[in-house]
């Protein structure tokens, strides 16, 4: 197995062996995580939100006025169709967490997880046994969904067997129809997912928590997020100058590059504190490193692989 900062390494491995011996002593109790879509790409989700996967290409055969089109909610509002059709071509055949999810669940056991901040719609938390409260989707979430016009509630799972199909009863509800959407049980509305498209306002429950949760926190984990998108990459600036901040990522935070930038994403970010380590590695891979490094290899084993069909 791999060392620590074998790619690229600030500070040296001090912050992390600090951190390490925290946990093991008990004096780290309020761990936050952010992260973004490099934690789910394993578990062959795609980054629904950028254009630098493919998915723009994709686009073309929907016949949208602009490619972003599909993830505004004014166009959702006026044709839900191909948003529906580019989840169904997407979603791979089965939900399943990674490890780093499973990393995720094994630190709340611990009791030692404050929340998750995470950009990822996929709901993957949710399945790998993380409670919702511990749960901050800032980007909202597939878990939930509602009916646009009487606002009844609807699962995730109930979407799934909208879209998919029923496996236990191999019943259909599009009929073979590819611009099927789903309806409201109640009124016939159209029923959405609980995210948020472009020209919406972030989720309330963000901005509640913000200010108590980062004010507690004693180790910021980021994983799988270049921190790019705002206004949620400025979230790591509300921890305390002394708090450690672990960066796990394949490329270095903040670069927005040019495209990012045009497309107003945000600014560089700056990860220097003296607290801070970058950790250019596999997300999967770099959480089993440090389950190894705190002795929890049972511990981790015993966390249940949960999946949900598709």
């Amino acid at each position: 197995m791999g060392q620590f900062g074998s790619r690229d390494q600030s500070l040296g491995e001090s912050v992390l062996e600090e951190v390490i011996e925290s946990i093991k002593n008990e004096t780290i109790q309020n761990v936050i995580i952010m992260c973004g879509a490099g934690i789910s790409t394993s578990a062959g989700i795609p980054d629904f939100r950028s254009p630098s996967t493919g998915l723009y290409f994709k686009l073309r055969k929907y016949n949208l006025p602009f490619p972003e089109a599909i993830f505004e909610a004014s166009y959702f509002k006026q044709n839900p169709a191909p948003f529906y059709h580019l989840v169904r071509e997407l979603f791979p055949e089965e939900l399943t967490p990674t490890d780093t999810h499973r990393f995720f669940t094994l630190l709340h056991e611990k009791r030692i997880l404050k929340r998750i901040y995470t950009q990822n719609i996929d709901a993957l938390e949710h399945i790998a046994g993380v409670p919702e409260e511990k749960i901050i989707e800032a980007h909202g979430t597939f878990h939930r969904n509602h009916c646009v016009k009487c606002r009844k509630d609807y699962s995730l799972d109930w979407l799934k067997n909208q879209l998919f199909g029923d496996r236990e009863t191999g019943q259909k509800f599009d009929g073979g129809d590819p611009d099927y959407v789903p309806k409201c049980e109640s009124c016939g509305g159209v029923v959405r997912p609980d995210i948020v498209f472009f020209g919406e306002a972030l989720p309330d429950k963000l901005w509640r928590n913000i200010k108590n949760d980062f004010s507690a926190c004693d180790l910021l984990i980021v994983l799988g997020t270049s921190l790019t998108v705002q206004p949620f990459a400025n979230l790591v600036g509300e921890v305390a100058k002394g708090v450690p901040r672990l960066f796990i990522n394949r490329t270095k935070p903040g670069k927005a590059g040019l495209l990012g930038s045009l497309m107003g994403l945000g600014a560089d970010i700056d990860f220097k504190r003296s607290k801070d380590q970058l950790l250019l590695q596999d997300c999967d891979e770099t959480v089993h490193q440090i389950v190894e490094k705190l002795s929890w290899e049972s511990d981790f084993a015993a966390i249940p692989k949960n999946s949900m069909k598709l």
